[in-house]
């Protein structure tokens, strides 16, 4: 615990510390040097990028970080099963058809296909 008397010791060093003042200068150039990393930074943004640079720019952020790509691998293998199963169940359907209408004829070459 702190007794009373203390804080009348730090009187002092609070005052000088109250006066204490501090001007940071700035390094040579420093504006200058602002400048042009802005206007280099605007440059590269300016530049129109192709799809593929954009895409390959985006697989070398994503690839680092393994969980992330994990979970997109996945979300586009499902999205490609999904898709591939519903045209197969599309085509399987449309063969069928085409398979009976195929056997009615056989069994009974008058009989038009419905």
């Amino acid at each position: 615990m702190k007794n009373k008397e203390s804080g009348h010791d730090d009187e002092p060093l609070r005052t000088l510390l109250k006066e204490w003042k501090t001007t940071p200068t700035l390094p040579p150039r420093f504006q200058e040097q602002v400048w042009r990393r802005i206007k280099r930074s605007e440059k590269r943004t300016a530049a129109p990028i192709s799809l593929a640079e954009a895409l390959r720019n985006w697989i070398a952020t994503v690839l680092p970080r393994p969980a992330l790509a994990v979970s997109y691998l996945l979300v586009v293998l499902a999205i490609g099963a999904t898709v591939g199963w519903a045209q197969a169940r599309q085509e399987t359907s449309r063969v069928g058809d085409k398979l009976s209408a195929r056997y009615v004829r056989s069994v009974d070459p008058y009989k038009s296909p419905p």
